[in-house]
């Protein structure tokens, strides 16, 4: 069995439950960085020692065969990524791909969200909204996909860089509508901001009208 885990996105008292169970009773865990999720484990004070196998989109390609052939074997695997919901803008979905064609069997373990969290907190119309991923570095390119996107009638949700926040935001800005930065969810400083002004480091999440 597959085991989608997500996993906090800050406060490590956002794990549930269920993923603590899991953990707990997997042969081998996929992870984007094999030592970023040791000291998660380590953190979750998680007796299990599964084997941890890098797993990032450079290579996920190339490692499905190997996975697959230890899912018939009978083994249990987790997937995580480096913080919240696998598959989310994350490694995950060719492999879950792979597993329906091969009728394997998986499941996914819901949990911390940067996405929802986002929207939640936004303050901004949500009943619908569309996710957009982290934007193209070049400017040119962010506005095309705004472009395309800016008939559609709901809040919309991208990722983005600290280094490329301002530029993101100031080209939102200007094509109108409501825009809200959000930082540091579920963190001491977690924060929404309606503009530019103070600090924009750490994790952000952008929401837009």
């Amino acid at each position: 069995m597959l085991y989608i885990i997500a996993t906090p996105i800050g406060n490590l008292k956002d794990i549930t439950l269920r993923a603590v169970e899991t953990l707990e009773q997997i042969d081998v865990l996929l992870c984007e960085d094999t030592r970023k999720t040791g000291l998660l484990l380590q953190n979750l004070k998680i007796g299990n020692k599964p084997k941890l196998l890098s797993f990032y989109d450079e290579v996920e390609q190339q490692k499905i065969p190997q996975i697959i052939e230890m899912l018939k074997e009978g083994l249990e695997i987790g997937l995580v990524t480096d913080a919240g919901t696998p598959l989310i803008s994350d490694p995950g979905w060719l492999l879950v791909k792979k597993c329906q064609e091969l009728g394997l069997s998986y499941t996914a373990l819901p949990g911390a969200c940067a996405v929802v969290n986002a929207a939640v907190l936004s303050g901004l119309p949500i009943q619908r909204f569309c996710f957009l991923g982290f934007m193209p570095k070049k400017e040119g390119d962010i506005r095309k996909v705004l472009e395309k996107y800016k008939g559609f009638d709901g809040a919309k949700i991208i990722y983005e860089s600290p280094l490329r926040t301002e530029k993101t935001v100031k080209i939102v800005q200007e094509m109108g509508g409501e825009v809200r930065i959000i930082r540091e969810m579920t963190k001491k400083f977690e924060e929404v901001k309606t503009n530019l002004d103070g600090d924009t480091r750490g994790e952000v999440v952008i929401v837009f009208t």
